[in-house]
């Protein structure tokens, strides 16, 4: 692993570690930090969330509830971070709903119904 990999996953850590212990808001829902890419330079670092709806709350309503929160907390979570990492310039935050996830799982939608498909297909030709 090379330093900006490295780096990566310390702000990663970091910033998974003070959303969970120091931002105190309701609204904001299970979110779990999933990945952090810097930019060459390192100044501006892109910090990948997914977040798991709740109270009934629609999924996207939850996805834009949370990015709203983190965003007002951007200053708040780089000072931290700058705080514990001793490096000369901490990179600007930018909160990004990772959609991999999503995709993922409409990837494995689509494997079920064809598993399903095959399925009825071969219990309609056994018969």
């Amino acid at each position: 692993m090379n330093r900006p990999e490295r780096l990566e996953d310390q702000i990663q850590f970091l910033i998974s570690n003070l959303i969970q212990r120091e931002i105190r808001d309701p609204d904001l829902g299970f979110l779990t930090v999933t990945a952090v890419r810097l930019s060459p330079d390192k100044s501006q670092a892109k910090v990948y969330f997914t977040v798991l709806p709740m109270n009934g709350q629609p999924h996207e309503q939850q996805v834009i509830a949370t990015l709203s929160i983190l965003n007002k907390s951007k200053g708040f979570l780089r000072s931290r971070v700058a705080a514990r990492l001793t490096i000369r310039r901490v990179p600007e935050l930018h909160f990004i709903f990772d959609e991999s996830i999503n995709e993922g799982n409409k990837i494995e939608n689509i494997f079920s119904e064809i598993e399903k498909e095959r399925s009825a297909r071969s219990s309609l030709e056994g018969e």
